[in-house]
């Protein structure tokens, strides 16, 4: 099993995160943060074409899957998805995710990405830049939780990130940082 290190953050502490981990996600006085945003960014390639990185979720019910991405934004009940960054310019988060506890159901919700049309492109994250995800306290904007892509995506496409699990008015986080090649639609199926 490959190590899997998060930089996480709470109050003044830094835990680092092995694959499969699990922290609550919680304010300084111990109670929960309902509302999380997770935020992706990445920089323009140095090499050939812009790569345009999909932040997606997948959200596992008894009925099946429901996935949130560009083209369907809120297919997931409390969970809204920015609009489509088609390649990285700009500073701060290029795309994100809101979830509020208080209205998404008790479960888990993955978060996801991929490289749009990166087999076609011929890219991987070896030709993205400062690519990381970052998952944030939305309602004080404090970084809970950073995980940087490019150096451990190497000829990969896209990467399960991790689990935000609803248990109440709160959330768990479990770092996974599974990588794999394909697109929304594989990476989906594999979760």
């Amino acid at each position: 099993s490959r190590l899997l290190l998060l930089t996480f953050s709470i109050m003044a502490d830094v835990v680092s995160l092995v694959k499969n981990e699990t922290v609550p996600l919680v304010k300084p006085d111990g109670s929960g943060i309902s509302k999380v945003r997770v935020g992706l960014s990445w920089d323009l390639s140095r090499m050939g074409a812009a790569a345009d990185l999909d932040l997606f979720i997948v959200q596992k019910t008894s009925e099946g899957k429901k996935i949130a991405y560009f083209g369907n934004k809120t297919a997931i009940t409390g969970v809204q998805l920015s609009d489509d960054n088609r390649t990285g310019a700009g500073d701060g988060d290029d795309e994100f995710a809101n979830f509020d506890a208080s209205v998404t159901e008790d479960g888990e919700y993955f978060v996801c990405l991929d490289i749009f049309q990166a087999e076609s492109r011929n890219q991987s994250f070896q030709m993205v830049s400062n690519a990381k995800v970052t998952v944030y306290n939305a309602e004080t904007n404090e970084a809970l939780v950073t995980y940087p892509l490019s150096a451990d995506g190497g000829s990969h496409t896209g990467v399960v990130v991790g689990v935000l699990k609803d248990v109440g008015n709160s959330y768990l986080f479990t770092a996974k940082g599974d990588y794999v090649n394909g697109d929304i639609n594989t990476i989906s199926a594999a979760v």
